[in-house]
């Protein structure tokens, strides 16, 4: 049990960091409302510093969307037998089957696809490659990452450039409709894009989304992120005023993750009257070498039929207060 001299102990190194160290019982404490707030206010720019840091190199490609979703991505499938979107060691928990219908491609349709928080396009040059004539649509709220799909963009042959449609767009406060066509998307990808938001947050993205989405439950959503009991969640509970509120973490950059139960995830859509078609959990256990210890990774997995019927425009949230409390008297 960590004592509270060992909290003050602790004070002048964590001082830097805008979180409370005071201790409760042994137990991390959640930050505190003000930090809360905090994080949420300089969500764009924590994740825009990212971007500047890491540029395109810190996540690969994701060539495994095809194997992973060959109903989605038929035509790509039949040419990739034999990849997978995880290793051999992956571990997938029972796969549950919903009630959404199933996604069909109507013959001779030419498709539109959206993704969500595409941060540098690692989504997106892949998608553009499984469908040699659907239109890209994709957004992400950091101005530096949607420079960087541009960028990217640009060296491609031109019919393939001009199938890419970039945008800035913080998908939880600012309407979608106003660079995509209402009802006009096919495919909409959230790949561990949700994680990055608030839990209230989410529901206002999903529902931006379906405003966009063909209505008659004839769209798909694809959704992969972060599961609950995953190795990371597991270290950051142990850490002082790291959790947010239940599931929900900051790290040390500012920004953060969000770790998903399927029902958590099911019921997110279904708010929206989106209906879960699949979900399943995939395990990787990866051994660290240096210390012979095993780390279990997890992610989610689910595929929503779109709405039967889409809303016609979207609401944002109400602005959250600049609470500059030193101010105040």
């Amino acid at each position: 049990m960590h004592g509270i001299g060992f909290a003050r102990a602790r004070r002048d190194v964590l001082i830097k960091r805008p979180v409370e160290v005071a201790m409760a019982g042994g137990e991390p404490r959640v930050a505190s409302e003000f930090f809360r707030k905090k994080y949420e206010r300089e969500a764009r720019k924590s994740w825009d510093i990212f971007y500047k840091t890491h540029g395109t190199n810190f996540f690969k490609d994701r060539h495994w969307l095809s194997p992973e979703w060959p109903a989605v991505f038929p035509r790509a499938a039949a040419s990739s037998a034999g990849e997978a979107g995880h290793d051999a060691d992956d571990r997938v928990e029972e796969v549950t089957r919903g009630p959404g219908p199933s996604y069909v491609i109507e013959p001779g349709a030419r498709r539109a696809f959206l993704e969500v928080g595409c941060g540098v396009g690692n989504t997106v040059f892949p998608m553009l490659e499984l469908d040699p004539e659907a239109t890209v649509y994709c957004c992400d709220f950091s101005a530096r990452a949607i420079d960087m799909v541009k960028q990217r963009a640009a060296t491609l042959p031109e019919s393939d450039r001009n199938r890419v449609v970039a945008f800035v767009c913080d998908a939880t406060c600012e309407s979608l409709l106003d660079n995509v066509p209402p009802g006009s998307i096919d495919v909409a990808t959230l790949v561990f894009a949700l994680s990055a938001m608030s839990r209230e947050k989410m529901t206002y993205c999903v529902r931006n989304l379906s405003t966009v989405m063909r209505g008659g439950q004839k769209g798909v959503v694809c959704v992969r992120d972060y599961a609950a009991g995953d190795l990371a969640q597991t270290r950051f509970s142990a850490k002082d005023a790291q959790k947010l509120s239940e599931n929900f973490y900051v790290r040390h950059d500012g920004t953060r993750a969000y770790y998903f139960t399927k029902e958590d995830l099911t019921d997110l859509f279904a708010e929206e009257g989106m209906e879960m078609q699949e979900i399943m959990v995939h395990e990787r256990t990866i051994t660290n070498r240096a210390d012979a210890k095993d780390m279990n990774r997890r992610w989610i997995q689910a595929c929503f039929a779109s709405a039967q019927e889409a809303p016609k425009d979207f609401v944002p949230p109400p602005k959250l207060e600049d609470e500059q409390w030193w101010a105040k008297k």
